[in-house]
C-alpha cells in the first residue's frame, strides 16, 4: 500500500456559508452547497422550513433542515 504524503499548503481550502438559525416565510434561501434561489413558504415545528422554487419540471416544493440553507447569494 503506498501512503502519499502531502503538506497543509497543498489542501484547497473550502468555505462554507453560514447557516441559518430561523427564517420568516418570504425569506429567500439556498441550499449551503449551494442551488437555485428557493422561497420560504413555511416552518413547522422541528425546526424545519418549507420552501419552494422553480425548477425544470415546474414549481417544487421541499422540506429543509435550517442546517441546510442559508441566505441566498451567501458566499
Amino acid at each position: 500500500m503506498n501512503h502519499e504524503i502531502f503538506s497543509i499548503g497543498q489542501l484547497i481550502v473550502c468555505y462554507a456559508p453560514p447557516n441559518l438559525r430561523s427564517v420568516m416565510p418570504g425569506n429567500k434561501v439556498m441550499l449551503r452547497s449551494g442551488g437555485p434561489e428557493m422561497t420560504v413558504c413555511d416552518t413547522n415545528a422541528r425546526g424545519q422550513a418549507i420552501c419552494q422554487w422553480m425548477g425544470t419540471d415546474g414549481l417544487t416544493r421541499s422540506v429543509f433542515d435550517l442546517e441546510c440553507l442559508t441566505c441566498y447569494g451567501a458566499r
